[in-house]
């Protein structure tokens, strides 16, 4: 008997918009659909694959009607792997992410006459490719090496990977190809994922004027996968160290038997930005995309125009990045972190840049203003830069009942941004004034913005 083949209902959209995620949005039988790899202005032919109340999830078989900022992307083996817009020219993803963070402080953040800035883009002349100073693979079953596909466990393999650094792309290279040997068919039993991460601000940006694969120094942090036992996991973190220029400390964790945790060289980096530097070590977090953290630094003190006597709040401060900065330009800096090795790093960070006014402080913010509040301690200007989820609601509340006369908030969410800004300016007591979005992440729909608010009776 012969089966008929599955028949695939297909329908024509024309799509009108695109939504925080990175899908293009359509509508089909009052419903709304969203459509990945599609542009605004396109009419598409797609497939529908998910249902749910009030909206659908499509699958695109076919552009009819082509946008003229579509291009043919440069790396499609990673469109599935977090590189979800680079179908859209550079340009056009620039304007594309200050509109949707204009569109979440209208619908979220309660903010109808919001201004938003044109969004900054890499400079001119580096290339919104191998812009990354840290990057994390996964292992797959059958030996594969790369990144894990988005909503799944499967990975895409890599030969190379081209949003990392040249050099750390030449790091991740030979690292790839020495587990391969070492493990053979073992390595997806044995090592669940690697970490690889340089100090590039130490070389001039990728894709600059005569810019080569000069070695950085580069920490490499491999975990193993639960449960398995690394057989001599020194002599492996041994041989990892001298396979490629740069290599200054390799981290096992979990690597089962006696070994927990195996060190080899230095747990920590030294990077540069704008002529300060910055001890990082392997658990904590920096910026991805140092060309971009330059940019935000100074977008950051140009909107909070900090003064010579004040005393400066930065708050999920890190490695006290822009501590480091809102101390030459304040009488003090309060730093809190929760992060215990980001804490060891932002102190060492204030002797390596001779600076004696910052005072870093380990703990949660929201715990920590209550105590600075209760204190009745000054706070005239604030920095916040909380990680993807947003602000605690009790920071929320610390902030607004030390009152600074202005919060510079940095996110790399707008929606928790735009949620967080609705909290802060209910009932008057903040007002936003503007927010400059930063494109720290090229072609993806990830969006880094700073926010300036300041005090609903400041005029």
């Amino acid at each position: 008997m012969q089966v008929a083949a599955e028949v695939i209902m297909s329908i024509d959209v024309e799509l009108t918009d695109l939504a925080y995620g990175g899908d293009a949005v359509g509508r089909y039988e009052g419903r709304v659909l969203f459509v990945p790899g599609g542009i605004p202005g396109e009419r598409v032919r797609v497939e529908i694959v998910e249902e749910r109340r009030g909206h659908a999830r499509a699958a695109l078989l076919e552009v009819l009607r082509p946008a003229p900022e579509r291009v043919e992307p440069r790396y499609p083996q990673l469109t599935d792997c977090g590189c979800q817009w680079q179908h859209i020219a550079y340009p056009a993803q620039l304007t594309w992410k200050a509109h949707i963070v204009r569109q979440l402080l209208v619908r979220i953040g309660k903010q109808p006459d919001a201004v938003v800035h044109p969004t900054i883009g890499m400079p001119a002349g580096v290339s919104p490719w191998h812009y990354r100073n840290i990057a994390q693979f996964s292992t797959g079953p059958n030996c594969e090496i790369g990144f894990q596909l988005t909503d799944s466990h499967d990975v895409q393999d890599l030969e190379d990977c081209p949003l990392l650094h040249p050099a750390l792309d030449m790091v991740y290279q030979r690292v790839r190809a020495k587990l391969l040997k070492y493990f053979g068919d073992a390595l997806g039993q044995m090592i669940q994922k690697f970490t690889i991460r340089g100090a590039v601000g130490t070389v001039s940006p990728a894709g600059g004027s005569g810019e080569t694969a000069r070695a950085v120094p580069t920490l490499l942090t491999i975990q193993a996968r639960p449960g398995s036992i690394i057989e001599a996991p020194q002599q492996l973190a041994h041989e990892l160290i001298t396979i490629a220029p740069g290599i200054v400390g390799v981290i096992i964790e979990r690597v089962g038997g006696r070994f927990g945790r195996v060190v080899v060289g230095q747990e920590f980096l030294t990077d540069m930005v704008l002529g300060k530097r910055f001890r990082v070590s392997a658990d904590s977090f920096f910026q991805v995309n140092i060309t971009q953290a330059a940019t935000l630094i100074e977008r950051t003190l140009a909107m909070l125009e900090p003064r010579r006597s004040d005393v400066v709040l930065d708050g999920y401060s890190g490695v006290g990045l822009f501590s480091a900065f809102l101390a030459n330009h304040a009488a003090r800096v309060i730093a809190i972190e929760s992060q215990p090795s980001a804490v060891t790093d932002a102190r060492a960070n204030a002797l390596l840049n001779n600076q004696s006014n910052i005072t870093t402080i380990e703990g949660t913010l929201e715990r920590l203003l209550g105590q600075l509040h209760y204190r009745r301690e000054r706070i005239d200007l604030a920095v916040i830069d909380p990680p993807r989820a947003g602000c605690h609601p009790k920071a929320l509340q610390g902030l607004l009942a030390l009152a600074p006369r202005a919060i510079c908030y940095v996110s790399c969410d707008p929606s928790t941004l735009a949620r967080d800004i609705a909290t802060l300016c209910a009932g008057d007591r903040y007002r936003l004034i503007a927010a400059q979005p930063i494109d720290m992440f090229p072609q993806t729909y990830h969006i880094e913005c700073v926010a300036l608010l300041v005090r609903g009776n400041m005029r």
